[in-house]
């Protein structure tokens, strides 16, 4: 589903953000990527995302080289790709459900279509009753929740998470952590980028680890 071919990038003329770059990561697998800050974990996910292209190497998504992938193919890519951003980017003005409904939404789905969807979705993250409270009301711990609730409710075939138990206490981590498990459960293909050594330790899953835009520690399978 995902395979990396010696890829290198760099934003502008920059430095090499990663370099030389080969894994693969199979559909239905739960792969971690590791690496100390700096080190491209964002970066990769942005890849992943199509949010930018490698400036060197190939990346294949679903079988296609994404270099060679129109706009109207990107957009389609991008709906079959959850993402949990580090920063959550949450719309403020918006509801915690009409946060959530974002992707079905600009997907053309109407309210009446989506609406039990997304009470369901928050019920499973634990949010059932802040389905109408805003995002500054809500606790970090639920503001990640709430984003990755939007994030899988297009049951999208892969599921990024970039950090998404940086800013929480264990407790709320492990629940998070298990949240991820049970997509992949479900048969979903998640890429879980993490610095926390002792999670990654925990899980026993495939782990890609970044040192200074390379990888190193095997590949996943």
């Amino acid at each position: 589903m995902i395979l990396f071919e010696n890829v290198g990038f760099r934003y502008g003329r920059g430095p090499d953000v990663l370099q030389g770059l080969s894994f693969d990561v199979p559909d239905g697998a739960f792969t971690f990527i590791t690496g100390a800050s700096g080190a491209g974990k964002s970066s990769l996910l942005r890849l992943l995302y199509l949010d930018d292209l490698p400036s060197a190497g190939k990346i294949s998504l679903f079988g296609r080289d994404i270099s060679t992938l129109t706009r109207d193919e990107i957009a389609w890519f991008r709906r079959r790709i959850g993402v949990v951003f580090q920063d959550f980017r949450l719309l403020d003005h918006l509801t915690a459900a009409e946060n959530v409904a974002l992707p079905l939404r600009v997907a053309g789905a109407r309210e009446v279509e989506y609406r039990d969807n997304v009470a369901e979705m928050l019920q499973w993250v634990g949010l059932g009753g802040q389905m109408h409270i805003r995002p500054p009301q809500l606790s970090g711990g639920e503001k990640q929740r709430v984003a990755i609730a939007r994030a899988v409710v297009a049951s999208p075939d892969i599921i990024l998470a970039d950090e998404p138990t940086g800013s929480v206490d264990p407790e709320m981590a492990e629940r998070i952590m298990q949240l991820f498990m049970e997509m992949n459960r479900l048969g979903k293909t998640v890429v879980f980028a993490t610095h926390d050594a002792d999670l990654v330790k925990r899980s026993k899953k495939p782990t890609i680890d970044l040192k200074s835009g390379t990888s190193s520690g095997g590949v996943a399978a």
